[in-house]
């Protein structure tokens, strides 16, 4: 009696079953109606074929310790955990994050589920990730690495767990995707734009796009300001609070609050917007002029108003967010230093940098190739005149 070459070890009254299973050494006892099973010939057999079979699905990772050992103290179920079992318990331990942020968590995570989900999580496999991501062809590289991000996550919480011994996200690369740039609309469009909201719409509406286009507040804080912040001895307004996902927060994106300098344009339109809503109760600063609410997301001034107007007027639609960009370069061409500039719009030194570098120039590029083509105006004839100078 003894151990053969397959993990099968006959001993004298029972037959045990010795496998490697996550790096750890498992000892069986087979038994039948709760009594272990004797070494006969044919018993052994019969365990030789289980010794391999089962090696052979800890191989591809479908091992299910309950199937073979539902009395072993090892075997906690007998039903595999599931790719989309993995995403629902990561999901539901994510409770520090913003609205804004579970959303697109969400999102991905059903997305996966629909794709992989019903597969045992051991059993993942690297191809399986990329047949779920092939059949979204027409995807961006920003959406398709917003995908994957969130599987990673689930699939990095499952090894740390000890569900899978290596991770099949591995080896996946980022999808390239261009950076979209700043969309923001020339002074002439701004003024136009402002003009008709409050032709069409009323001074309400053209005060609260007025404070975005020369705040560069972002939309969620917009939403959120209140009379109580705004200092009018010193020109400027506390940013600490935001509206996400008709969810009032008291914390910005960046969870840093900041003092935005109001300049003469900005306070034009909140001294406007005074007889409006200053002595309403709540204290908001932009309520919806129809309902007195205040608005729980930007649907209803950009869809109701923003976006009419800009048809009306033939100007290339961008979205509302992009006052915020035109605020920026803004500031840049008219010489700002960009610390002060970042320091406004609540990002860091190098966000600020990266994001608006083309207009670091402060219109200074248009001034030198000025200069370039009244030296070639000068120098060269015409093609025209060239021409006629050959023949």
């Amino acid at each position: 009696m003894g151990r053969t070459g397959s993990g099968v070890e006959a001993r004298e009254k029972s037959i045990r079953i010795n496998f490697v299973l996550d790096g750890q050494t498992k000892k069986e006892t087979l038994k039948t109606d709760g009594k272990p099973m004797p070494p006969t010939p044919k018993n052994l057999v019969y365990a030789n074929k289980l010794a391999a079979e089962i090696k052979e699905k800890i191989r591809h990772g479908t091992f299910i310790y309950g199937d073979y050992f539902p009395a072993s103290p090892n075997a906690s179920t007998g039903v595999s955990t599931t790719v989309g079992d993995q995403l629902d318990l990561w999901y539901s331990v994510q409770t520090d994050k913003e609205s804004s942020t579970l959303k697109g968590y969400r999102i991905a995570k059903d997305w996966w589920k629909k794709h992989i989900g019903s597969k045992p999580l051991r059993a993942l496999k690297h191809s399986d990730i990329l047949a779920a991501l092939a059949s979204e062809p027409t995807w961006t590289g920003k959406t398709r690495n917003n995908k994957t991000s969130v599987l990673r996550l689930v699939l990095a919480l499952a090894l740390r767990d000890g569900l899978i011994t290596s991770n099949p996200i591995d080896g996946l690369e980022s999808a390239a995707h261009q950076r979209k740039l700043p969309d923001p609309f020339s002074r002439n469009e701004m003024e136009d734009i402002l003009a008709g909201l409050a032709e069409k719409y009323g001074p309400q509406i053209a005060n609260y796009f007025g404070v975005k286009f020369f705040t560069g507040l972002r939309t969620s804080e917009s939403l959120a300001m209140r009379w109580e912040s705004v200092d009018w001895r010193l020109n400027q307004v506390l940013v600490s609070d935001a509206i996400v996902l008709g969810e009032h927060k008291d914390n910005t994106k960046t969870n840093v609050a900041r003092l935005v300098q109001l300049n003469s344009r900005a306070m034009e339109y909140l001294r406007a917007q005074k007889e409006h809503s200053f002595l309403m109760a709540d204290g908001w600063v932009f309520p919806d002029p129809k309902t007195r609410e205040r608005w729980v997301d930007d649907w209803t001034p950009r869809e109701m108003y923003w976006r009419p107007t800009l048809k009306r007027l033939g100007i290339r639609y961008r979205s509302p967010y992009e006052t915020r960009h035109t605020y920026a370069t803004m500031l840049l061409m008219a010489g700002v230093a960009p610390a002060y500039g970042a320091k406004q719009l609540g990002h860091s030194v190098e966000m600020f940098l990266r994001t608006y570098a083309k207009w670091m120039d402060g219109g200074q590029n248009t001034v030198e190739m000025g200069k370039l083509e009244n030296l070639l105006s000068n120098q060269a004839p015409s093609p025209k005149k060239a021409g006629r100078a050959a023949k």
